[in-house]
């Protein structure tokens, strides 16, 4: 499906709902269909045939905000001079307790906020950097962490997403119906908004955006009132959006869900109290010192006695859980074989010395 929508090709795009439509109708019957792998064979030959390369170039730089500043009249919090920098295809993970300035940040790399200093750049491929607001909010898109409701069905709603990049008639149809299979919603074409769960309300949202081709999406606690397999789901559905040749998709997303963003994030801003630190995650080979987390029901003066010998240098405790900092000399092994040979028991460990979770401490 995902290899199918990169074609842009509205003959590949009807060939893989006809096998769509086929594959759902034959139901309990899959099971040892020896047709399904030819058919199958037949569209990829389609996807490879009706593949061609963009021709549109993609700016490296998406969105650049740099010193932007905002301060509530009411109230003593601020959102301090911070920058921002979102390359193409990137997702940045935006981390932090509530009430320190996710959504401040949001609105204002949005628009809906103007900041009282710095400056923000958008550079997209469908216009020039001195482009009106207006015709840069159309590459521009906000998802709220509580959608609007909205009314009629699923399908008339997208379709309608769909007249926002040109597309009628046959074309509109194709092109709603190739996102609504691969967002999982081809079951609720005719539900409306109050039939709908919060995952696939938030699946919905992606939906209409996808259609819409933006360049940058900014998300607010997409994560949130959604189960683990639906978090997943939408981690997973994030991931091709970014990495997407024909239509690629940079990402800022707001979560509490702190690993699960991190381990689709090229780069982690945590915010305290509108103060931002910064985290690169997947390439990150500094040489950092060994910081765990730990949660046991020894005390915190066995841990010291264990693990002092081991390079200890401090041990807090927070959250409900242990943890412990060491000296650059420490490795892995050595703290998992003294715990482990000292017999204290472990619920749950985890190594976060290249992980945003350190600046959590209390």
């Amino acid at each position: 499906m995902d290899a199918a929508i990169e074609t842009n090709n509205f003959t590949v795009y009807e060939e893989m709902l006809n096998f769509c439509d086929w594959y759902d109708n034959i139901g309990d019957d899959r099971a040892g269909n020896t047709s399904i792998l030819g058919k199958v064979k037949d569209i990829l030959t389609s996807i490879h045939n009706g593949y061609q390369e963009p021709q549109v170039m993609q700016p490296a730089i998406k969105l650049k905000a740099e010193g932007i500043s905002k301060q509530y009249a009411r109230g003593n919090f601020s959102l301090s001079k911070m920058n921002v920098e979102l390359h193409n295809s990137q997702i940045v993970g935006l981390v932090g307790e509530n009430g320190n300035g996710k959504t401040t940040l949001l609105r204002v790399l949005h628009g809906e906020l103007q900041p009282d200093s710095g400056s923000i750049h958008y550079q997209f491929a469908k216009g020039a950097n001195s482009a009106s607001f207006y015709d840069v909010k159309t590459s521009l898109a906000f998802i709220p962490q509580r959608p609007s409701p909205w009314y009629g069905s699923l399908m008339n709603n997208l379709q309608y997403a769909s007249t926002f990049v040109g597309l009628k008639g046959r074309e509109n149809f194709l092109w709603t119906e190739m996102i609504i299979a691969r967002m999982g919603l081809r079951p609720f074409r005719t539900y409306t908004w109050s039939r709908i769960s919060s995952g696939y309300k938030m699946r919905f949202e992606l939906a209409r955006t996808i259609l819409k081709k933006p360049e940058v999406l900014l998300l607010d606690e997409p994560l949130a009132n959604l189960d683990v397999l639906a978090q997943q789901i939408i981690l997973e559905d994030l991931r091709f959006l970014a990495q997407s040749h024909t239509m690629p998709l940079s990402i800022i997303l707001s979560s509490q869900q702190l690993y699960e963003v991190e381990k689709v994030s090229d780069q982690v801003i945590f915010l305290q109290k509108g103060v931002a630190r910064y985290q690169t995650t997947h390439k990150n080979t500094e040489q950092v010192p060994l910081i765990f987390e730990l949660e046991s029901s020894a005390t915190r003066e066995t841990l010291q006695q264990v693990l002092e010998s081991h390079g200890l240098q401090k041990l807090s405790f927070n959250g409900g859980v242990y943890i412990m900092y060491f000296d650059q000399s420490t490795n892995i092994s050595q703290v998992l074989s003294a715990i482990g040979q000292s017999g204290i028991p472990v619920k749950y460990i985890r190594d976060i010395s290249v992980s945003s979770r350190r600046f959590f401490d209390a």
